[in-house]
């Protein structure tokens, strides 16, 4: 059995998941925005290690940027010019802070998503929604592990031929472009086999039979029960604090100002987005100190 974060239970992690999603996606004050986003960055850091930080580097920072310059640029709303185009259009102090809160949203999805699929792995959506409907739970199964097999056959392929000679990153352009379709078509051919091999193999085993049991066990531990009720009382909290969690952006900016409603909704939601992390950190020390 997985310890740590990864060893959650599956109802626990779900709920988790979705009522951060929630609070994160429809709450645009900045700063619920920020404790999302670094409570998912230092999770997703623990959980992934270099991988996190390359893809901090080369997917999260690039896409802050790029949508907060493009809200800047195309968004013309806001009464605080802070400058004019050629075109004459001006760029707008509220459609740059507004972008950069869309382009951080956005960011933060992204790194729950890697957590997420981190600590939601196949098995635990089987055991949450085998019995509910067993062909979509295999479908949801069979999704979360397409990307890493797909990357994993990709490099596979690429040395293969690379050790018969065919490379599709050196030769002319039309010759990386036909060894390229040719890994592509490999690919496909490839991922469809062992998606028919995998709901033969699941079929065999009675798996789609009323009356099966989980093969998987997992646990109902108190920190599961801490994490799934205060995953809900802070969702609550946000819900009915909201006018103190208020942000507008067009035509003005306009925030909520300072109150303990607000500070203690955030301050909740918080300890909500960090307890998975102290909780990992937590149980590795005793795990270290026991052994």
């Amino acid at each position: 059995m997985k310890t740590g974060v990864r060893g959650i239970h599956p109802v626990s992690a779900f709920v988790f998941f979705a009522l951060v999603f929630a609070v994160t996606l429809l709450t645009w004050n900045p700063a619920i925005c920020a404790v999302s986003f670094f409570c998912a960055l230092a999770l997703d850091i623990r959980l992934r290690g270099k991988k996190a930080a390359a893809s901090f580097f080369t997917l999260i920072l690039p896409t802050v940027l790029l949508i907060t310059l493009f809200n800047m640029f195309f968004a013309h709303y806001g009464v605080t010019v802070l400058f004019a185009l050629r075109s004459g259009n001006n760029v707008t102090l509220e459609s740059t802070v507004c972008g950069l809160v869309y382009g951080v949203r956005t960011a933060c999805t992204v790194l729950w998503l890697f957590s997420f699929n981190e600590i939601m792995t196949e098995d635990k959506f089987i055991f949450l929604f085998g019995k509910l409907s067993p062909r979509l739970a295999v479908v949801f199964s069979m999704a979360l592990r397409f990307i890493p097999l797909f990357s994993e056959s990709a490099r596979e392929i690429e040395k293969a031929r690379r050790g018969i000679g065919i490379d599709s990153k050196n030769g002319s352009f039309f010759d990386r472009f036909r060894n390229s379709v040719h890994v592509f078509s490999i690919l496909v051919t490839r991922s469809l086999e062992h998606a028919v091999d995998t709901a033969a193999s699941m079929s065999a085993r009675g798996y789609s039979l009323k009356g099966r049991t989980n093969c998987s066990f997992y646990p109902l531990r108190a920190i599961d029960i801490i994490l799934s009720l205060l995953s809900a009382f802070a969702a609550f909290s946000v819900l009915v604090f909201s006018k103190s969690l208020f942000a507008e952006y067009n035509p003005v900016i306009s925030i909520a100002p300072f109150s303990a409603k607000g500070a203690f909704a955030c301050a909740l939601f918080f300890a909500v987005c960090a307890l998975p992390l102290i909780f990992d950190v937590s149980e590795e020390k005793l795990w270290s100190i026991s052994n």
